[in-house]
């Protein structure tokens, strides 16, 4: 049995090579067209290796030689692709070459975007974008048109983005506190000139009575200091009385605010005293004895001279826009404050008649003035000072050359 298998491996092997001599010279003298037509290469195919007759087959040659578009028309792809490993594919080739042979647009209309969407890492893929560009090719307001805005903030989380924000800076920059003081600002002056204005009215009204009552003319002697009135830097006009004498309302007004800074301000500061005192030492200050009263008058003629030295006016002063100034009209002296600030109380002396020389001179000034040698002038810093619109309207018409000779 052994010798006989032996001769049959032996034949085998004679019959290849044989076959193999004869193979290789039938090949070069036949047409291997004709003989393939004759030959089911199915049932040929089946029989070989093909594995092993790729390894000895130059691929790259073969495919020169092929007509791979009518191959591929023959070969089920989808089946093909199912048993290739396509991601080493892809890894083998170069892509971006692929793709510049390739139309996009067609590959896009037919897959599913969402499909694509769903298994790709769009952030990984944004990382590697500029935005910018897409952003300069994208037409923005018909993409905004098909997108739900609230979804999207509803999924953003405002409270994060916020907090990311610099609020003072932007306020600052878009100089919203600028323009909010700005018109906070102008509306309180405007307020404050409005009650100034109203208080002008008042004195020009008063001084109109009282000049008919002792029976003087009011256009005679000066309306107020000559280095004001005739100083160019003073706009002049119907409703101007910037420069003039003080009438008694706009007085009597500062006064009575001054005495309410004088007091709130020295109750509040005998207070704090108080407190610290108490804190401090255990020691409780009266309240009501002479010596308080002797500190309150301290400190009101502290408030009065310190005031009219720097600016020329107290805070009852300021707030209705008149100014201390000598007679000529120039800003007072140390010494003249200082006798002015002294000579104040002797005003109030036999019934206050310092006072009550106010409404009944041309001048408007007091006991005080006159000793001191000062007046008292609107003054309204750089906006001029003026009485109401109607009654300067009226003032004019009786000031006119025709009214004066009717009321003749």
């Amino acid at each position: 049995m052994t010798s006989t298998g032996g001769a049959r491996d032996n034949g085998r092997r004679l019959v290849g090579r044989v076959a193999g001599a004869v193979t290789g010279r039938v090949v070069d003298a036949v047409d291997p067209d004709i003989v393939l037509a004759h030959v089911d290469v199915d049932a040929l195919v089946e029989r070989v290796d093909l594995d092993a007759a790729l390894a000895r087959v130059d691929i790259q040659a073969l495919l020169e030689r092929l007509d791979l578009n009518a191959l591929v028309e023959r070969v089920d792809l989808d089946a093909a692709l199912g048993r290739v490993d396509v991601e080493a594919l892809v890894a083998r080739i170069d892509v971006n070459q692929l793709l510049q042979r390739v139309d996009p647009n067609l590959i896009l209309a037919r897959v599913d975007p969402q499909v694509v969407m769903d298994r790709v890492d769009l952030n990984a893929v944004l990382a590697r974008i500029d935005p910018q560009l897409i952003m300069d090719r994208v037409d923005v307001d018909a993409l905004i048109a098909r997108v739900d805005p609230q979804a999207i903030v509803d999924r953003v989380d405002m409270d994060a983005v916020v907090a990311r924000i610099d609020i003072q800076a932007i306020v600052q920059r878009s100089g919203i506190p600028d323009v909010v003081a700005d018109s906070t600002r102008s509306m309180a002056w405007s307020m404050i000139d409005l009650a100034r204005r109203q208080l002008v009215g008042l004195d020009v009204i008063v001084d109109r009575f009282v000049f008919r009552l002792i029976r003087r003319d009011r256009n005679e002697g000066a309306r107020g200091p000559a280095a004001l009135i005739d100083s160019g830097d003073v706009p002049r006009g119907r409703e101007t009385v910037s420069g003039n004498y003080t009438g008694v309302f706009s007085r009597a007004a500062s006064g009575l605010l001054d005495i309410g800074a004088i007091i709130g301000l020295y109750t509040l500061g005998v207070a704090g005293l108080g407190v610290l005192t108490r804190v401090l030492f255990g020691v409780t200050l009266g309240r009501g004895t002479f010596w308080g009263v002797v500190a309150l008058a301290v400190w009101a003629f502290f408030y009065i001279f310190i005031g009219l030295v720097i600016t020329g006016r107290t805070i009852g002063k300021a707030l209705t826009g008149l100014r201390v100034v000598r007679a000529d009209g120039t800003a007072p002296y140390a010494r003249v404050v200082f006798i002015r600030t002294i000579a104040l109380p002797f005003s109030l002396v036999f019934f206050g008649i310092g006072f009550l020389m106010i409404p009944f001179r041309r001048d408007h000034r007091g006991l005080h003035d006159l000793i001191a040698g000062t007046a008292v002038v609107y003054d309204w810093g750089d906006r001029p000072a003026a009485m109401p619109g109607p009654l300067a309207d009226f003032l004019q018409r009786t000031r006119s050359p025709d009214h004066d000779n009717t009321s003749e």
